[in-house]
């Protein structure tokens, strides 16, 4: 049994709305749209797919509608059993403190067999300063051991943006895992941009709140204000609050094909670290470091982006390990001797002249 409401009653929506919100969307509201970093960097979050759901409605120019709505994936967690609705009868006058606050231009749905709702049409999800905007929003619940049901999962569809106070990350998916309390986007043109940093990935944007790390998977590049860049098969941001109480990137552990380029030097290497306040950049593992013609290989490198001045350094794990350099030699300006037969009188290098 799916209950679906529409726009043409924005008064019954309203009060089913508050009764969802103290059924349990505030459950796990506290990372739904937070972007930090996290130390489980070299697993990837497991995120179920996110159901597929229709286009809001025509009117705008830029969003057009299928002809039937799709019901939301089959809930894993409902599989066999009959769904119970996600709120209490009780009116809700107000919402409490940490509630998660929906809003969509045409319906919100709540299919029972599947213990799911789902919002449609330029939804906009807040909670605090926090902000979701996406094209479709599935939430999916469980039933919790004392018979109630709690919310493990959000899918986030189409045009995905969240914002925080000190950040602003894009995709055209997103699923937010409860349980390990971790944001995955995908898509095209995935991107993350703070008040001094850009970072872009190919396959995934990874947020780990807990552990406040952002995980960029896939071709991963970062540039900051400054025109630093480094790129990695995956890039790893540290962040921590600042004295605002906001969190900022300090440190970008790089793993696999690094490249770190700079107005002189390109350097290379199988891992690194940046740290963002020194800008100072280490590399190790089979690193070369280019400067024009001249290459020095090594077995750990330092690249200083503050001062231009970067180093090689030996492996310290190996006895008597050294720096190897390739200098191409400039070409001398002195113009070249001169070729064919010799002038007359001109001596040859046994003695005498020339007959």
């Amino acid at each position: 049994m799916s209950i679906r409401f529409t726009k043409t009653v924005p008064v019954m929506r309203a009060m089913m709305m508050r009764r969802l919100m103290l059924g349990g969307l505030a459950v796990a509201a506290s990372a739904l749209v937070a972007l930090a970093p996290a130390s489980r960097a070299e697993e990837p979050a497991e995120a179920k797919p996110a159901a597929t759901a229709d286009k809001p409605a025509a009117g705008k120019p830029t969003r057009t509608k299928k002809a039937a709505p799709a019901a939301p994936a089959q809930n894993p967690a409902a599989a066999g059993e009959p769904g119970l609705l996600p709120f209490t009868p009780a009116e809700v006058t107000a919402s409490p403190p940490g509630a998660i606050d929906i809003t969509s231009d045409e319906t919100m749905e709540w299919h029972n067999d599947q213990l799911a709702a789902v919002a449609r049409g330029h939804v906009i999800v807040t909670r605090g300063e926090d902000t979701l905007h996406c094209d479709t929003l599935v939430v999916y619940y469980r039933k919790a051991q004392d018979g109630s049901t709690e919310m493990y999962r959000m899918a986030a569809d189409g045009q995905v943006v969240l914002t925080s106070p000190s950040q602003q990350a894009f995709g055209d998916h997103g699923v937010y895992d409860v349980d390990q309390d971790v944001t995955v986007l995908t898509g095209d043109h995935l991107h993350l941009v703070t008040r001094s940093d850009t970072v872009y990935a190919r396959d995934t944007l990874e947020y780990w709140k807990q552990q406040q790390l952002l995980v960029a998977r896939g071709n991963a590049i970062a540039i900051n204000d400054k025109g630093d860049r480094i790129r990695a098969d995956v890039l790893v941001g540290i962040m921590e609050e600042n004295a605002a109480k906001q969190l900022e990137m300090t440190r970008m552990d790089a793993k696999g094909n690094v490249l770190i380029v700079t107005p002189k030097d390109i350097a290379r290497g199988s891992e690194g670290t940046y740290n963002v306040k020194t800008r100072i950049a280490v590399l190790t593992g089979d690193v070369k470091l280019t400067q024009g013609q001249n290459q020095v290989n090594g077995h750990r490198a330092e690249v200083n982006n503050a001062t231009g001045v970067s180093r090689m350094l030996p492996d310290e794990t190996v006895k008597g390990g050294r720096v190897h350099s390739v200098l191409i030699p400039k070409k001398s300006d002195q113009p070249a001797a001169p070729t064919g037969p010799n002038p007359a009188g001109a001596k040859t290098p046994g003695g005498g002249a020339q007959p």
